[in-house]
């Protein structure tokens, strides 16, 4: 049976659930809350391993037999620049190794603003003056291919729509269903057209005449739009109504960024992971999936990340965007969002605040977002529960079913320095549990929210060339269908009971 969003009744659930009634079930995710936990009901320091001060208490109650959206493994991806491609960054770094520790099935979403400013040719033309951001050949499609198969990654292709040309975006996607075969999940039609698009009925028209110069030279390729910018929602609809009579496309697809470093704006930690940033990203979510279900296919956050315009230094950087992207991820996700392609994985213009990736001498680094992104795919696949959460804008918390196991996320985002940890007692609702696994998303750094180094997963980190240890669990003792941890102010914890 699908989750009532009735159960929300926290001032954030409230808020949140307002928004899901136009489009869905939202399902127990909007607690926030972070930290280690023990089963002993004390947390150890990351740092110190002293015990945590005197914790507050919650009570939370999951109803796995109150079924929503099904998590499905591989919903975390990245969004490249098109420049990249264009530069042929990938040669020079183990991207593939970071990719397999997230997992296979994910999607690599290549398009941005960048997108507007590569050249496409097969034949070796001389890129126009507008070609900024370099020129893509077939030959800079392939090392990109083989990560896709090495990986097991699907590629979204982005043609260029700013600078028209039907027939070279048709060219394009001929040599993409060649170079990738299977691993070519669609072609996306623009980037953000609502910057050079008049509406959406010319962005839709001309949609259109690509669509036919696509589909004439490569029959059968999946398509993807409207590829709005953050603040045009609006536009999905628009697209979909207008697609209704015959859809197009294979995806709806949207960009969401909750903060903003745009045209002099700041950003903040305390506004990342603040309810307004929750309620904006719920109400994308539900335009995008209003706006599929017209349509009668899934919808995806194809460019998504913390701060719009690159990021914010000392905010997008640090331990407060791992936890943000936990909370995000599974937001999105048991909202019904197919999957959420994170901006910049690597950038060749250099080190964005937000890339996950950072690029270094032959081989990338795992930022603090990986972490969020890793911890998403560590959560497993099952079918999202709903759970009573009387403190949603504190501790974030999320249930997920898959048969007989029973996964809980907390998550909390209250900030170290000025919150004690919180003792939660877990009424599972599943008869025949026995053992909890908990594995811990913190920092050892003194700097909390604010940290840039000492993250940890399970207790170990993500090092050279992707490579992760094995996560070491702490057990969680269950009696009697109950569980109860302690969770510090910063950090989260994914707890696996069977």
């Amino acid at each position: 049976m699908r989750i009532s969003t009735r159960r929300r009744t926290t001032a954030l659930g409230t808020a949140v659930v307002a928004a899901a009634l136009t489009g869905g079930a939202l399902i127990g995710g909007a607690s926030i809350g972070a930290g280690t936990a023990q089963a002993s009901g004390t947390s150890a320091d990351p740092a110190t391993g002293a015990a945590a001060s005197a914790a507050a208490g919650l009570a939370i109650t999951v109803h796995p037999d109150q079924t929503g959206h099904r998590l499905n493994p591989g919903f975390v991806g990245l969004s490249f620049g098109a420049a990249t491609v264009a530069a042929d960054n990938y040669s020079s770094t183990d991207l593939a190794g970071y990719l397999s520790t997230l997992g296979p099935g994910g999607t690599l979403r290549v398009g941005g603003n960048s997108g507007d400013t590569t050249f496409w040719t097969s034949t070796g033309e001389t890129a126009p003056s507008w070609a900024t951001s370099g020129t893509i050949t077939p030959a800079k499609l392939q090392p990109l291919a083989a990560i896709a198969k090495a990986t097991g990654w699907k590629v979204i292709l982005a043609v260029n729509l700013k600078h028209p040309d039907p027939a070279r975006a048709g060219d394009e996607a001929r040599y993409a269903r060649q170079i990738f075969g299977r691993s070519l999940l669609a072609v996306e039609v623009g980037n953000e057209p609502n910057f050079y698009e008049a509406d959406p009925a010319a962005y839709y028209a001309d949609f259109e005449t690509y669509a036919s110069a696509i589909r004439a030279a490569a029959p059968g390729i999946a398509l993807t739009g409207p590829d709005a910018e953050t603040n045009h929602s609006s536009w999905l609809g628009g697209f979909a109504a207008a697609d209704a009579a015959h859809p197009d496309v294979s995806m709806v697809t949207d960009h969401t960024y909750p903060t903003s470093a745009c045209g002099g704006s700041v950003a903040t930690i305390a506004q990342l992971l603040g309810t307004a940033s929750v309620q904006y990203e719920n109400a994308n979510a539900q335009a995008a999936l209003s706006a599929a279900r017209q349509l009668h296919v899934p919808a995806a956050m194809t460019e998504t990340n913390s701060t719009v315009c690159a990021g914010t230094a000392g905010v997008s950087d640090t331990f407060a965007s791992a936890l943000w992207a936990l909370d995000y991820n599974l937001l999105l996700a048991q909202d019904g969002v197919a999957s959420a392609e994170f901006m910049d994985g690597t950038n060749a213009a250099g080190c964005d605040p937000y890339t996950p990736l950072c690029p270094t001498t032959g081989d990338l680094t795992a930022r603090p977002l990986y972490y969020g992104m890793l911890a998403t795919e560590l959560v497993g696949g099952g079918d999202f529960v709903a759970l009573d959460d009387p403190d949603s804008a504190d501790v974030r918390a999320y249930a997920v079913r898959d048969g007989g196991h029973l996964t809980v996320v907390l998550d909390d985002v209250q900030d170290p320095a000025s919150h004690q940890a919180t003792t939660v007692d877990l009424a599972l609702g599943l008869n025949g549990l026995r053992h909890g696994s908990l594995t811990a998303l913190a920092t050892t750094s003194p700097d909390g929210l604010a940290a840039t180094s000492g993250i940890t997963l399970g207790g170990g980190q993500v090092g050279a060339h992707g490579a992760f240890p094995a996560p070491r669990p702490t057990p969680v003792a269950v009696r009697h269908g109950s569980a109860s941890v302690t969770v510090r102010a910063g950090s989260a914890v994914i707890i696996r009971f069977s």
